[in-house]
């Protein structure tokens, strides 16, 4: 399948990175990913791979710190790091802090950062899927997984929202939701512990 090298340039994404990162011990942006790259290095470098030109990525104070410690420091020129004085208020407030931050008017990827195993064909697959003011979400054998791509509507509504303590999944009932069948098993992982970290990558976290 051909993959032109700029399919994203029209899209933009939130990285979610704020979170505590309780069970981990540490900020879950610099655990390695690869001999060169950390999760935030190989998300964001994915990204930039396939033409996106506005990438947001929402940290806490202690993520932050480490970022700017990481060999791979996000481009300055089309990443924009967001750092959330309140991540205590968790996810949904942390989507709303990194939408505040997209220029302009385009449709928008969500991507956790507990999933580094994001890939220029699943996100092919789910730009190529994207219908006006519709939720596009990978489904294996039936199940949603990650990243979701929201249209412009849905994350301007979500944006402006006045109920931060709401879940994600509740909020997108509301809207058209299409899912686009994928082959890839990893749009399910999320790594949170040491442990989950060993059984992808054969080693304890850093």
């Amino acid at each position: 399948m051909y993959i032109k090298d700029d399919f994203l340039k029209d899209f933009a994404v939130v990285i979610l990175a704020a979170g505590f990162s309780g069970r981990m011990g540490i900020p879950k942006l610099s655990l390695p990913f690869d001999e060169h790259r950390s999760f935030a290095g190989k998300i964001i470098q994915e990204y930039l791979l396939a033409g996106c030109k506005n990438i947001v990525i929402v940290v806490n104070e202690p993520g932050l710190q480490s970022l700017k410690q990481q060999k791979y420091f996000p481009d300055k020129a089309h990443v924009s790091v967001i750092l959330n004085n309140h991540p205590e208020r968790e996810r949904f407030f942390s989507l709303q802090t990194g939408l505040q931050a997209i220029r302009t008017k385009r449709p928008v990827f969500i991507q956790n950062i507990d999933n580094p195993f994001i890939n220029r064909d699943l996100l092919f697959r789910l730009a190529k899927t994207f219908r006006r003011e519709a939720c596009i979400v990978p489904r294996h054998n039936g199940y949603g997984g990650h990243p979701v791509l929201l249209s412009w509507e849905i994350a301007r509504d979500l944006e402006r929202s006045p109920d931060w303590t709401q879940n994600l999944r509740d909020f997108l009932q509301a809207y058209p939701i299409i899912g686009c069948p994928v082959s890839d098993e990893n749009i399910f992982i999320n790594i949170n512990s040491p442990q989950e970290y060993q059984k992808y990558f054969g080693k304890a976290g850093q």
